[in-house]
């Protein structure tokens, strides 16, 4: 998603989501007693903590919504990542059949596999330069395949392998890159906030004007717009702080080397 005042998108919602928080809490907290004495009566109270847990309600719902699309699309990333990474491995095994005459390809392929671990970027268009050399790299090796000549039916047998497994490779390289984002739809992001909002005003509602209860409401307000940065940021498993794990490369590479 785009990026406002050089913050990410999951950033800048969480952010938001704390100031209007802080807002609703510490603003109904010290309004409280400017309002109209017929405002403050006990059956009032009881009527907006009522109309509070439909609020509260409400969020549970579109939190459990977001936590699971969002674990849904990191799962099937997570998935591709691992196909990806056993393509690799089985590629090099089919290689490795292939005596000296593939001694260069599994060299090539064994750097194109630690460019993807040094720089944490799997296959996604982030870095374009270094996707088009991914790309080359790869073309490289199917180039030099299809021009090794027939031998011996088991040799001829390996070197077909590999082209299939170089060709799953392509295919699932792509499937990565263009893989669509668990996007959460904006008015449901805002509707959540307001929710929460509205729930957080109504705790404010009579409660006791002192630190202990303005420290409470801040760190409520960071607890909650934490957790929205987090669903926000796993529905994107390869950009910010929560992506798909490298280890499956990592275990590549190492395979790769033996």
């Amino acid at each position: 998603m785009s990026a406002a005042f050089g913050l990410s998108y999951e950033m800048t919602v969480a952010l938001l989501t704390f100031a209007c928080l802080c807002v609703a809490s510490l603003g109904t907290l010290h309004a409280y007693h400017h309002l109209p004495p017929s405002w403050r009566e006990d059956e009032t109270l009881r009527t907006v903590r009522l109309v509070a847990n439909l609020f509260g309600m409400l969020s549970s719902l579109v939190l459990g919504f977001m936590v699971g699309s969002a674990n849904s699309n990191f799962g099937d990333a997570d998935k591709a990542v691992h196909a990806y990474a056993t393509e690799i491995i089985l590629l090099d095994h089919a290689l490795r059949g292939l005596g000296q005459d593939a001694a260069a390809m599994r060299t090539e392929l064994a750097g194109y596999v630690a460019t993807i671990v040094g720089s944490r970027e799997v296959e996604r268009a982030a870095l374009p330069g270094e996707n088009r050399t991914a790309e080359a790299t790869l073309r490289d090796i199917r180039a030099r395949l299809l021009s090794l000549p027939p031998r011996d039916p088991a040799w001829t047998a390996d070197r077909d392998q590999a082209r299939a497994h170089l060709d799953t490779m392509l295919r699932n390289r792509w499937e990565l890159i263009h893989r669509p984002e668990a996007v959460i739809p904006l008015p449901l992001v805002a509707s959540l906030v307001l929710w929460l909002s509205m729930t957080m005003a109504s705790l404010g509602y009579c409660a006791p004007r002192n630190g202990l209860v303005r420290a409470s409401f801040v760190v409520a307000s960071l607890l909650l717009s934490g957790a929205v940065l987090l669903i926000l940021d796993m529905a994107n498993p390869f950009d910010g702080p929560i992506q798909a794990s490298a280890q499956p490369f990592l275990r590549a590479l190492a395979e790769l080397k033996l």
